[in-house]
């Protein structure tokens, strides 16, 4: 009985583990050349210093103040805003 109840929780962690590997492969799947182009876009933008200010002001908050910190947060934020924005074009 014990060796049963073993196997049963060994197989259901590995079926945990194989959901969790599939999960993570799915969405880095997902990125595409779109994603590229519109990271690029936003580091250019921070690199250009042609920054949207209430992006910015937001990345700084989420950064707790540190700059570094804000520029990753400010290129994710940049990102998305993207993504909702070429969502809301193809509706």
């Amino acid at each position: 009985m014990a060796t049963y109840l073993a196997f049963l929780v060994l197989a259901l962690l590995i079926g945990v583990f194989y959901f969790i590997y599939r999960r993570s492969t799915a969405t880095a799947e997902a990125a595409d050349d779109e994603d590229l182009q519109r990271f690029m876009i936003a580091n250019r933008e921070l690199h250009l210093e042609r920054i949207d200010p209430a992006t910015w002001d937001t990345a700084i908050q989420l950064a707790h103040g540190d700059e570094g910190v804000a520029r990753a947060r400010y290129i994710e934020l940049r990102v998305r805003q993207m993504k909702e924005k070429a969502a809301a074009v193809e509706v």
